[in-house]
Parts: C-alpha cells; sequence; structure tokens
C-alpha cells in the first residue's frame, strides 16, 4: 500500500509541472512525511532490528545524522541572514545580523519549501526499506509507472514529430506548452530514463517467467514497445546530458532483446546480431530525431569554442560552476542556506551575468550542478548529514541482498545515470525527478533485499 501511495504521489508530481510550484512541494512533502508513521511503528515493533542490522546502525547511522540535519536546517528558518526589500525571488538584499555558528538562510520561506520536501525523501526512503512489502507490488507499482510514463512519451512525441500542438489536449488543458518547464524538456529527458529503466527491468522479468512457457512473449513485447518509444523521447527533448546517458541505457536493451534468441544459437551469433541490432537502432533513431539532434550538436560546437576562448558567455554553466565554488569557499561549514542560491548567486556572479552592462546581473536559480550547489547551500556539515546515510545504507544493505535477479540492476542503472547527469545539470532540483530517482534506487535494493529473503526460504524448505 505504502509504495502505492508513493507512486501516485510521484505520477502527481510529474503532472504538475514536475512539482515546481509551491503547493506541489507542500502536497509531496506532505504525504511523504506522513510516511513518519509507519516507519516508526515498524522500528518500534522490531525493536529496530530490520534487515539483519540492529539499532545501533538504524539510530546512529540513519536516524541521528537525519534528524540532527532537519532539525539544524529548520533552526535557520529563525536564523535569517538578509532581509529581502521585496517579496519575490528577485528582490534585493539587506545583510542582517545573525548567529554565524548555526545555519542561515536567506529567504526563510523558500527554505522551508526545499527542506520540507528534503524530509519528506527521507521518510519515503524508509518507508521503503522498512514497511512491509512484496515484489509483486513493486512490479505492479513499475509496470503502472512505465504504461504512465509511455503515454506521456507517446504524446510527447506526436507533438515534437508533427510540429503541432493539437494532440496536448490529452495531457495539458490550460497552456500551449505542455507542462512548461517538464515536458520534453531537459527535466522531461531525466524522468525518460527512469521511465525507461523500468521497461528494461520488466522485460528481463517477464521474459524469464514466459519463456518456459511455450508460446509468444506478448508481455515482453508490449514492455519493449513501450521501453523504445520513451528511449526514443529522449535526444527528442534536446537534453545533450540526458542523450548521452541514455546510450548505456540503449545498449542494455538491445542485450536483453538479444537474449531472446535461442540458446542453442552460437555465442558469435549473438554478438553479431547485437552489433546489428544496434547499428540499425542507432540509424533509426539519429533520423527520426535529425533536426533536434543537428541543433544539440551545433549548440555543442559554438559552446566549445567559446570555452576555448574563454568566452563564458555563451557557456555560463562553467561560469555557475567556478561562482558555486567561490559561494562555498565563503562558507564551507552551513553554507548559504536550504534553496538560497538564486538569492546568494548575485553577489558572487562574474562580468557574464551583467547583461548590457546592468548594474544587476541575471538570476539563476540553480547552479546547473546538483553537488557544487548542495555544498555551497548546505556546507560540509549538512551535506555529509544528509549524503551520509544514504551511503552507509548501500553499504550495508547490499552486502545482505541477492542482486543476481532481473530488477534491481536495472532500476540501480537508471537511477545511477539520472546521478551521474545532476553533476553538470540540475536535474534534481525538480521534485519529481528527485523523488524519481531516490524511489527507484529504494526500490532496487528493496527487491534485492526480498530476492534474497526468498531465496534464504527456498534452501530452508
Amino acid at each position: 500500500m505504502y509504495i502505492a501511495i508513493h507512486t501516485i504521489t510521484l505520477i502527481i508530481l510529474v503532472l504538475a509541472n514536475g512539482g515546481r510550484h509551491d503547493w506541489a512541494y507542500n502536497f509531496g512533502a506532505l504525504l511523504l512525511c506522513m510516511h513518519a508513521v509507519p516507519v516508526t511503528a515498524e522500528l518500534i515493533k522490531n525493536r529496530a532490528r530490520i534487515h539483519r542490522l540492529g539499532p545501533k546502525f538504524w539510530i546512529f547511522a540513519v536516524i541521528l545524522p537525519w534528524t540532527a540535519f532537519s532539525v539544524l536546517f529548520a533552526c535557520s528558518l529563525f536564523n535569517p541572514s538578509f532581509l529581502t526589500i521585496y517579496n519575490n525571488l528577485f528582490s534585493p538584499l539587506l545583510p542582517i545580523e545573525y548567529n554565524s555558528s548555526l545555519p542561515t538562510t536567506p529567504n526563510p520561506a523558500r527554505s522551508l519549501l526545499f527542506l520540507e520536501f528534503t524530509i519528506g525523501l527521507l521518510f519515503m526512503t524508509l518507508s521503503v526499506l522498512i514497511t512491509k512489502t512484496t515484489r509483486r507490488q513493486i512490479r505492479a507499482c513499475l509496470s503502472g509507472l512505465l504504461i504512465f510514463g509511455s503515454f506521456l512519451a507517446m504524446t510527447g512525441a506526436l507533438v515534437k514529430l508533427t510540429g503541432s500542438q493539437q494532440f496536448l489536449w490529452a495531457i495539458e488543458f490550460r497552456e500551449p506548452v505542455a507542462f512548461a518547464t517538464f515536458f520534453y524538456k531537459n527535466h522531461w529527458a531525466y524522468f525518460a530514463l527512469l521511465i525507461a529503466s523500468i521497461g528494461i527491468a520488466l522485460i528481463q522479468y517477464n521474459h524469464n517467467s514466459e519463456r518456459s512457457s511455450g508460446h509468444i512473449p506478448e508481455k515482453s513485447i508490449a514492455y519493449a514497445l513501450c521501453t523504445v518509444v520513451v528511449l526514443v523521447s529522449i535526444p527528442l527533448a534536446q537534453a545533450r546530458g540526458a542523450t548521452l546517458a541514455s546510450i548505456p541505457l540503449a545498449l542494455v536493451f538491445i542485450y536483453v532483446v538479444t537474449r531472446w534468441l535461442p540458446s542453442r544459437i552460437p555465442r558469435i551469433a549473438t554478438a553479431i546480431t547485437f552489433v546489428v541490432l544496434g547499428g540499425i537502432g542507432t540509424w533509426f533513431m539519429s533520423q527520426m530525431v535529425a533536426p533536434q539532434f543537428a541543433h544539440a550538436l551545433e549548440r555543442s560546437e559554438k559552446q566549445i569554442e567559446n570555452y576555448k576562448a574563454k568566452d563564458f558567455k555563451s557557456v555560463k554553466r562553467i561560469a555557475l560552476y567556478r561562482d558555486s565554488w567561490i559561494m562555498f569557499k565563503e562558507k564551507p561549514i552551513w553554507g548559504w542556506g536550504v534553496g538560497s542560491f538564486i538569492h546568494i548567486h548575485p553577489i558572487y556572479a562574474g562580468p557574464e551575468f551583467y547583461k548590457n552592462d546592468s548594474d544587476y546581473p541575471v538570476a539563476y536559480e540553480f547552479a546547473h550542478s546538483d553537488y557544487l550547489q548542495t555544498l555551497a547551500e548546505k556546507g560540509i556539515v549538512g551535506s555529509t548529514l544528509l549524503v551520509l546515510p544514504f551511503a552507509l545504507l548501500g553499504i550495508f544493505l547490499s552486502a545482505k541482498a541477492r542482486w543476481k535477479n532481473p530488477i534491481s540492476p536495472s532500476l540501480l542503472l537508471g537511477s545511477g545515470l539520472v546521478l551521474l547527469t545532476a553533476a553538470i545539470d540540475f536535474s534534481l532540483s525538480s521534485p519529481a525527478i528527485a523523488m524519481g530517482t531516490v524511489l527507484l534506487l529504494a526500490l532496487g535494493v528493496r527487491y534485492a533485499l526480498l530476492s534474497r529473503r526468498t531465496e534464504n526460504k527456498t534452501q530452508s524448505s
């Protein structure tokens, strides 16, 4: 039941412009934070002995760091470092006195939105990992997400390839642009990476179950067709980072399809088939998305030339990296506050951001590198308290999981690719992408844990 709620929440965030609205942040945070009740009940019921890990691990490695993070940065809401002259994101700032030994923020209202949702993601992670569920429930929710993502991908592909927006009636009733800054933009491409990994996972599971049935693997074929549509939608979104990240997924997809060949065929024939299918797929995709690909290539070549000439006006992301590092070095311990980048960056903005000799720089909401922005906003202490429990959970739970299953590796590959792109883009700044990435990571680990438990029961019987 809890995983179904997570799935519905993710779908709602995707439809709500990726969650980039104040009400969506609050709504998502409320639904996710409600899982504190079953998480706490499960910990108390089992006396914090879950997945053969004792209470010391759950208390000291997970609960205390995340509690400290939540409390400390909640205190920052009452420790503002600046006063906004106007009540908007682009308001000039007046510095005020504050306690520099504690976390701070220039805008408590904005920090509250991001902090609430981040805490909700932490409860969601624990909910997926420790509350009762089954592998069947996980597969059902993954199937729902694949169907949902495939429908959006087909609708958007029709819009892109035909140049007509008449198809948007199915998903957008109010605006002529689908999902504004989410659908078929950069963030859509990252969401498509996650959906494609789900498709590959379900293809492998259903092929394993249908292989011995003796009839046509209709479910595997249906999942494969959906996955192809989602993969094609990624370059159509003109997201260069996500397009590069989709190459490993496409290769894995082709490899999985070649496994449908009879086992008596020699390996060399299978390898040749893999190469031929890869070549045909590459040619087909390049022809379908030729205008978008040509535009992205031209833009990349121009940015490379300007970068070599040290002209960052058209490569502002490099300048944002530089300014973010300066911001981090100014406040390395606690950072500037959750969600503070758009307010603080103008103070450190380089000449590239001053348009037409303006007295004020153009404001950027995100640093185009989620990791640099996390350091700048949360500092070393906040980033460590937030990220370290994830690392410890991955290390300790992976040793107790069975990874030779058809679901987990694909989910971890898709979410891992999105995490890689976050180093050069602001993919995780969208609530839908952040939630989807963390959800698939947690589901992949939980499915592997359930697979190990099932294997142990089978061996004991």
